[in-house]
């Protein structure tokens, strides 16, 4: 009788070993410099002074250490994307209703913009800042970039028809990176393209100026943005198990935030300049 009652309960111990094994072995592979906790829908990324922007139920907030400030507007939706590479110009798309939102760095509306009088009528798909008063648009109808002067509400440059499909943007203002369901293609502010990387990714991608990394099938990769405008290949290795897959991740001045299960872990990597 008593092998009878031992037997089950061993079970199930060893059932919850197994269990705490896999996560163990997850995130021993992650060495995180921090960790907190952070429930929100979507999490954006952080500025220069470490103030934190993610957003709950369309509602943006910028949070630091000893405020929080919010934006939000019913009327125009889901909120499509956020832009803080410029946290003084802070860019709120909603892509149902075509509308971008510029806010300041206390999140006042500076300036709205309605993609839906665009003449020649086209829908926009994603949206980047590139610059003091221009955008980066990626125009669904033509499949192609567009570099668009919002202050004289004028189209600069466009690119040749993206025949991949075309998934988000990350800029650096001179350039515009499109993560495409086959890899990342790179144009600078003349329309030209200059480089491309072939890879399936798996999304969320971090990208800070020089450097890019995201994962794929086969791990986690990593390119550095150089001299000829080009990513090259890093030989940063960084220590994710292929399973851990953050819903976001931002990078900031060598630090890496991912963003998973309602924490906000942040890591320190060593980038190497170009």
């Amino acid at each position: 009788m008593k092998n009878c009652l031992y037997f089950p309960n061993m079970k199930w111990m060893y059932l919850f070993f197994l269990i705490c094994s896999y996560h163990i072995s997850v995130f021993a592979q992650v060495p995180l410099k921090e960790s907190i906790p952070l429930s929100c829908d979507t999490f954006y990324g952080v500025d220069d002074f470490e103030n934190l922007y993610y957003s709950t139920e369309n509602v943006l907030y910028k949070k630091s250490k000893s405020d929080r400030l919010e934006f939000y507007d019913i009327q125009l939706g889901d909120v499509t994307s956020v832009d803080i590479i410029n946290p003084l110009k802070v860019l709120v798309f909603y892509r149902d209703t075509q509308t971008l939102v510029i806010l300041d760095n206390r999140l006042n509306e500076q300036q709205r913009l309605n993609f839906n009088s665009l003449k020649p009528q086209r829908f926009i798909d994603h949206v980047r800042l590139a610059g003091e008063r221009r955008l980066w648009l990626y125009n669904l109808d033509l499949s192609r970039l567009e570099l668009y002067d919002y202050a004289n509400q004028k189209l600069v440059i466009s690119t040749s028809p993206i025949k991949d499909q075309v998934l988000g943007l990350q800029s650096d203002y001179n350039f515009c990176h499109l993560i495409t369901e086959n890899g990342i293609i790179t144009f600078n502010s003349y329309g030209s393209e200059t480089d491309r990387i072939n890879e399936k990714i798996k999304l969320p991608v971090a990208f800070d100026f020089e450097h890019l990394g995201f994962q794929t099938v086969d791990g986690w990769k990593w390119y550095q943005f150089d001299k000829e405008f080009r990513f090259r290949e890093s030989e940063l290795i960084t220590p994710f198990s292929q399973e851990y897959s953050p819903e976001s991740l931002y990078l900031k001045g060598g630090k890496l935030y991912l963003y998973h299960q309602k924490r906000l872990h942040v890591q320190t990597i060593n980038l190497n300049k170009s």
